[in-house]
């Protein structure tokens, strides 16, 4: 079973790498918009909480969850730079990249020894 943040980084990664899973028409707007709220609704929700809700979510969406069971395990962390490339998912919702990026270990860019 993956831990929470593991669960978080790895729908994070679908979220971004793989959009079409999510605009496909197995996925309603009422569904993205509920999902949306359960993840921006408060900062003080736990890691765990959160990921419990993704996986409850994902039940609902067997691709989707297929993707994520799919996804590396390890958590890496993320830097706090923006995506390259954008598209309408996180155009329409852009709190959720935001917010699961936020409770995931940041990665600070580090200087070669001189």
């Amino acid at each position: 079973m993956m831990t929470p943040e593991e669960t978080i980084e790895a729908f994070l990664q679908v979220w971004e790498n793989k959009p079409d899973l999510f605009l496909s028409p197995d996925v309603t707007n009422e569904e993205l918009d509920s999902l949306n709220k359960q993840i921006t609704s408060s900062s003080d929700t736990s890691n765990a909480e959160i990921a419990k809700q993704i996986r409850e979510w994902c039940k609902n969406h067997p691709t989707i969850r297929d993707a994520v069971r799919a996804a590396p395990k390890k958590v890496k962390g993320y830097q706090n730079i923006s995506t390259q490339e954008s598209h309408s998912l996180q155009n329409q919702y852009p709190k959720i990249s935001s917010s699961l990026r936020e409770r995931l270990p940041k990665i600070t860019e580090s200087k070669p020894n001189e």
